[in-house]
């Protein structure tokens, strides 16, 4: 009788494939015995499938080491990653197929990581569509990346571009559906509710729309509407820009309150009614928050306002939007350790310490002096200093104006090096916490940031998420990203039948049994560069790129003459995750197949 298959060897020859095949002798003679003794057992076509599919558990199979220094490895680590986050996008999951439509995400079972039944997240908003459409965009023009990500079970290419271009065609359909059904909303989308039917408005958002959101969305749009015409795609593309210029024609009327000022929310007192100034206001009860005036995620509304708003006469009001908005942006310095050499010559005397953090504070050391012994890195004050916060460097090419780039990194070596000095295994974000098993519904937390360098108190800091490596991504240095994004998957149970689990704790005793867009997938947008290709050429083509640089070299030099820190490399996680928890059953180093089909229609 055939031996059974042993996934083990399957494994092996996988690792020599991706090492190089079969360069070497002894590679080539450990090649023949392999398949010499699965033949008789194991098909041609499933052994090609098996070498190609990554296993669930896949993390564990990469070091921290292989994961920074060699291109190969990372560049294979990525692939395994997102063919598994394919698993996401999936009909009933995180997708409603019919509409084209992003669902939120869905609760796992905490025991296997499967999805939990009626556990699905039925709502959804504008936010999780940018990032569907940031992914949509690069599957557009053939990134293998994205295409896997969209459907990772298509037979080739060219399926898995036909479903892409089905899956945009229906979800432009029901963007033009929900503008139809509501006009009061100026095609604007707020929190809904969806099934095979549409979208309609969630409990609490009947007659009101968040700018934030929409800004995120609106700038998805465009880098779709880009791609679609790059590749012949012109009636698809078409239909996406006349969407686009719609809201640019409503974006005043929805959400300016003059002054300056960004509605955060606009009320609308008819949903039924074309949009006119008169149909919108600002809550009398929404205080401080009434108005988007960060330099965060929402400026992404402000911006489209400024440059695609319908100001006709009024158009020196461009300059108000910049003004109110000022004081909210500030630099501040993350205080390095008043006595690094001491602090790590005590560690290194500390048996408490693990010798693999010890060697790391070593080296940290090391490079702290060659960079000039810097007493801080000067970043720009967070809200919580949540690498939610960072969004809008997925989608618009600030990264072309050279303060804001500076500044940028500069955030993002205080956010390693803190986790790094602190023995933290992974970066904080805003999202949903962990909890307690069994419980399948913890809560989420805004709240998770950098104290020392926040606006506002840090709630949690005992919760890490894979998502808060993005920002790290997005500095091209891939390395590092993805060291940490490694770094917080190896956590117990943060792998699943569905890709990435939501968070997991710092002790390794818990997690959030929950997948959603933002814990996930901005991550797979970073790690392909974000849209800002796109939208830059857009912005070119328009006549608007010249002011968008303008108005970031302006404010951001009037705010930061100078910095301190830039010599010092971005840090690398130094402990791992303690392995209390254990791993789901379902994912293990050795299941290699796809665990979750979602009964998605085909195309």
């Amino acid at each position: 009788q055939p031996p059974s298959r042993d996934t083990s060897v399957l494994h092996l020859l996988r690792k020599m494939v991706q090492e190089g095949g079969c360069n070497s002798g002894r590679r080539m003679g450990l090649w023949l015995v392999i398949v010499s003794l699965m033949v008789g057992y194991i098909s041609a076509s499933a052994l090609a499938a098996q070498l190609t599919t990554p296993p669930c558990r896949f993390a564990k199979q990469y070091t921290t080491e292989e994961i920074v220094s060699n291109s190969t490895l990372r560049h294979q680590f990525i692939k395994d990653a997102f063919f598994w986050e394919g698993n996401f996008p999936k009909n009933g999951v995180g997708l409603n197929f019919a509409t084209g439509l992003t669902y939120d995400g869905h609760g796992l079972n905490y025991s296997t990581g499967e999805p939990a039944p009626g556990m699905l997240h039925y709502w959804s908003a504008a936010s999780k569509e940018s990032l569907h459409l940031i992914l949509l965009a690069h599957a557009v023009v053939g990134n293998e990346l994205a295409l896997t990500f969209a459907c990772n079970d298509c037979a080739n290419s060219s399926d898995q571009l036909a479903f892409v271009l089905t899956i945009l065609q229906n979800k432009i359909n029901s963007y033009n559906q929900w503008n139809a059904r509501y006009p009061g909303f100026g095609g604007f989308i707020p929190w809904i509710y969806l099934n095979d039917s549409g979208a309609i408005p969630a409990d609490g958002w009947e007659n009101q729309v968040p700018g934030l959101d929409n800004g995120e969305m609106i700038w998805g749009i465009q880098a779709v509407y880009v791609a679609l015409d790059k590749i012949g795609q012109t009636n698809l593309s078409n239909q996406y820009k006349a969407y686009f210029d719609m809201l640019a024609k409503n974006s005043l009327t929805v959400f300016y309150d003059g002054f300056g000022r960004v509605r955060a929310v606009a009320m609308i007192k008819d949903t039924q009614a074309a949009p006119t100034p008169s149909n919108y206001y600002t809550s009398s009860t929404c205080g401080r928050s009434c108005y988007l005036d960060d330099p965060y995620e929402g400026e992404m509304m402000t911006f489209f306002m400024d440059l695609y708003g319908d100001w006709g006469s009024e158009i020196n009001q461009r300059e108000d939007l910049w003004i109110y908005k000022r004081k909210m942006l500030r630099k501040v310095e993350y205080e390095l350790p008043p006595n690094f050499p001491k602090m790590v010559e005590e560690a290194q005397r500390n048996n408490q310490i693990p010798e693999v953090q010890k060697q790391a504070l070593s080296k940290m050391l090391q490079q702290w002096k060659e960079a000039g012994s810097p007493s801080s890195i000067s970043v720009q004050e967070g809200f919580w200093f949540s690498a939610h916060e960072q969004w809008k460097y997925l989608e618009l090419p600030y990264l072309d104006v050279p303060i804001n780039q500076r500044v940028f990194f500069n955030g993002e070596r205080a956010r390693t090096w803190n986790s790094a000095l602190l023995g933290i295994p992974g970066l904080f974000a805003s999202v949903t916490d962990v909890s307690a098993k069994p419980n399948e519904n913890p809560d989420y937390q805004s709240s998770m940031g950098i104290a020392s360098i926040a606006f506002q108190p840090i709630l949690v800091n005992t919760t890490i998420t894979p998502y808060g490596s993005f920002p790290v991504w997005l500095t091209g240095s891939q390395g590092v990203g993805a060291a940490w994004y490694h770094s917080m998957l190896t956590g117990p149970s943060m792998q699943g039948p569905l890709g990435s689990t939501e968070s997991g704790n710092l002790t390794g005793t818990a997690i959030s049994p929950v997948v959603t867009w933002d814990s996930k997938i901005s991550t797979l947008g970073a790690i392909l560069g974000g849209i800002a290709d796109f939208t830059r050429s857009a912005l070119q083509r328009d006549g608007h790129y010249p002011r968008f640089k303008y108005i970031i070299e302006k404010e951001w030099s009037r705010v930061f003459p100078s910095l301190n820190g830039e010599l010092l490399p971005f840090a690398l996680p130094v402990v791992p995750i303690p392995q209390t928890l254990g791993d789901f059953p379902t994912c293990t180093s050795s299941s290699s197949s796809s665990a979750h089909s979602g009964g998605l229609p085909r195309v």
